[in-house]
């Protein structure tokens, strides 16, 4: 038997009590400005450019952007964390879809989907939600932040810059 909404009201710990997603928000606006140049690169909190790309009323605010100052190209990442249960590679899939690059194509006019998920924890090392990924996101465009490891971080951004940033990145890579 499934909850009604009685049964819901009583739980203690209610959908959307849990903030813990918050540190890995931080950590990674922290990791980013660590990694790279200030004199290279913009680093932006909660971009608000894309909060009303959908028909001017609804869009998303990713939690971090960055810009590579020399080109101005830009990319926005989300960045996802859970346990061992929930539905955060899911939700952040819709970022992910045939219509939503369009859209971002439209907005931008970049080449290439600037678009990344970054899993924290278990969404980056557990087999139940690795094993996913590949079928939910194009490769480079999402990023399994094992352990919060900065070196995995600045080697994943190293590649993203060179393929997407500089002057020159690969034509129609989404």
């Amino acid at each position: 038997m499934g909850m009604n909404s009685r049964l819901l009201s009583l739980r203690s710990k209610q959908p959307g009590h849990d903030r813990t997603f918050r540190r890995s928000e931080q950590d990674f606006i922290s990791a980013l400005r660590t990694i790279l140049d200030p004199a290279e690169f913009e680093v932006v909190d909660h971009p608000r450019d894309l909060a009303r790309i959908i028909d001017g009323v609804y869009g998303v605010v990713p939690e971090a952007k960055i810009t590579y100052l020399p080109t101005d190209r830009s990319v926005y990442f989300e960045v996802k964390k859970q346990g061992p249960r929930g539905n955060a590679e899911e939700r952040a899939a819709k970022h992910h879809t045939v219509e939503f690059y369009r859209r971002m194509h439209e907005v931008t006019g970049l080449p290439y989907h600037p678009f990344v998920t970054v899993m924290c924890e278990n969404l980056a090392s557990d087999p139940r939600y690795t094993i996913k990924h590949p079928y939910f996101y194009e490769e480079g465009h999402y990023f399994l932040w094992v352990g919060y490891d900065l070196d995995l971080l600045a080697d994943f951004l190293g590649e993203l810059v060179a393929k997407w940033l500089k002057d020159d990145p690969a034509e129609g890579v989404r």
